[in-house]
């Protein structure tokens, strides 16, 4: 559940449209609005994803607080403001009526792509926070997944946008660590990661992933561990477990059937893990998706 559906601004803009409703997305959020001229303050409670607004129509003024001070920015089509997760938002406006998509990303997929772009310097890695930003490849995205949203695209067009936005608000938006000389060892467990990511249906064994990056299994255990934090089977784990809420949370396909898909040898097994992960099971899981 994203918290930012408990958002209510009906007092300062019209929303047209909430994917979560409307396209049954959870992959990531979209609410588009139609906002009024002028808004005297508004307070966006934090929550835990990160928030971006893409300005689609219109222009105004737009000043956030800071402390006791405001800051102001112009706003017009393209522009966008970030604000980061666990971070509230103080504003008011005032200008035409405008038009926007706000897009939200849950925390955990920032997390996951911090973990897989900078390994252990992920946790020094900021989360973008701007009043106003200009970036015409994001802002396609954007209106991209918004237009999307709105002709009923399927979820895998979200989860695949969601995923390109991550990687791409890490690497041009977020203060990150110097990024060390890529070493032949390093590459080998990219080489790896993406193994898995396509072969995570497979029964695996740490020989056939060793086998795939022309490493010895000790010698691939040893870096893959130093790279990532975790083993490559526990990697692989949570690549099926991801793929299982997947199709949990997006198609009626029977436990079972999806147990074969992501790689377990029977439902059993995969209730097993999905409990070990998420806390529920399967079932319940896909219960609460509904």
């Amino acid at each position: 559940m994203f918290g930012a559906l408990a958002f209510d601004l009906d007092s300062v803009a019209t929303l047209r449209l909430c994917s979560w409703r409307d396209n049954g997305w959870r992959s990531l959020l979209i609410r588009s609005y139609a906002n009024d001229p002028v808004a005297e303050e508004v307070l966006l409670p934090a929550t835990a994803e990160q928030t971006l607004v893409l300005i689609t129509s219109g222009t105004k003024t737009i000043e956030s607080r800071a402390g006791a001070r405001w800051h102001s920015a112009e706003y017009g089509p393209g522009r966008i403001g970030m604000t980061a997760p666990h971070q509230e938002a103080h504003l008011r406006w005032r200008g035409a009526a405008t038009t926007s998509t706000n897009v939200y990303l849950p925390a955990g997929l920032l997390e996951r792509t911090a973990a897989e772009l900078f390994g252990r310097g992920a946790s020094r890695v900021s989360r973008p926070d701007a009043l106003a930003a200009d970036d015409p490849v994001l802002a396609a995205v954007l209106t991209g997944l918004g237009d999307a949203a709105l002709t009923g695209a399927d979820e895998l067009y979200a989860e695949t946008a969601a995923a390109f936005i991550a990687a791409h608000l890490l690497t041009r938006h977020a203060s990150a660590p110097e990024p060390a000389p890529v070493r032949a060892e390093d590459i080998r467990v990219r080489q790896a990661v993406s193994f898995i990511h396509d072969n995570h249906h497979l029964p695996l064994t740490l020989a056939e992933m060793a086998a795939a990056v022309e490493l010895s299994p000790f010698h691939f255990l040893r870096v893959f561990k130093a790279a990532t934090g975790t083993t490559p089977y526990r990697f692989l784990n949570t690549v099926r477990i991801d793929r299982a809420r997947r199709y949990l949370g997006r198609t009626d396909l029977p436990v079972s059937d999806i147990a074969h898909l992501c790689g377990f040898t029977s439902p059993s097994r995969l209730a097993t893990a999905f409990r070990r992960e998420t806390g529920v099971s399967p079932t319940t899981f896909r219960e609460q998706q509904q």
